[in-house]
């Protein structure tokens, strides 16, 4: 779903759609479409959203370790393997995304007789101080969006493989 933009910014618009397209322009500073989107806007950003996301790293840094397995395990000697740490990777990711306010948006940037192209919009809950636009690069598909995310955040936890997850896990030293 596309939304009309104001005249003022009808010129950027084609600039942006124009430089995803061709690939050899340059992308012009997407700043005064974005704070538009992020005032007049915000409808269309929040109608937008692909789902919540979180960022793997920023979880594994604290949560991927076999300390965390005992923790959470209700036996004092539990006997950890690689398919512990998969299911418990996997069990921690949905936790974590369940509980996030974060979210990642492809909103649509429409111009008359050109396609479509995505900006990339990730919105980051900050409790009682709101939410906050992180916005990205512009994309000519909702598809490719997604694809950069690839390997750093995640939508669900069988966007990572079971090696990614045992990549990023903090193994005991013994």
């Amino acid at each position: 779903m596309a939304i009309e933009l104001p005249q003022s910014l009808h010129k950027l618009a084609t600039d942006v759609v124009n430089s995803v397209i061709h690939k050899s322009l340059p992308l012009p500073d997407l700043t005064p479409i974005q704070d538009w989107f992020e005032n007049e806007g915000w409808d269309e950003v929040v109608m937008s959203v692909q789902g919540n996301i979180v960022y793997v790293e920023n979880i594994a840094s604290d949560s991927f370790n076999d300390d965390s397995i005992r923790e959470n395990s209700d036996s004092a000697e539990i006997q950890i393997t690689d398919v512990i740490r998969i299911q418990f990777g996997r069990m921690f990711i949905e936790s974590q995304l369940d509980q996030t306010e974060d979210s990642l948006h492809a909103v649509e940037l429409k111009v008359l007789q050109l396609p479509s192209v995505f900006l990339d919009c990730m919105v980051i809950g900050q409790g009682q101080g709101g939410w906050y636009c992180d916005w990205g690069s512009a994309y000519q598909s909702m598809d490719e969006l997604l694809e950069a995310y690839k390997g750093m955040a995640v939508r669900d936890s069988s966007d990572f493989s079971d090696d990614e997850i045992l990549a990023l896990w903090k193994k005991d030293e013994s």
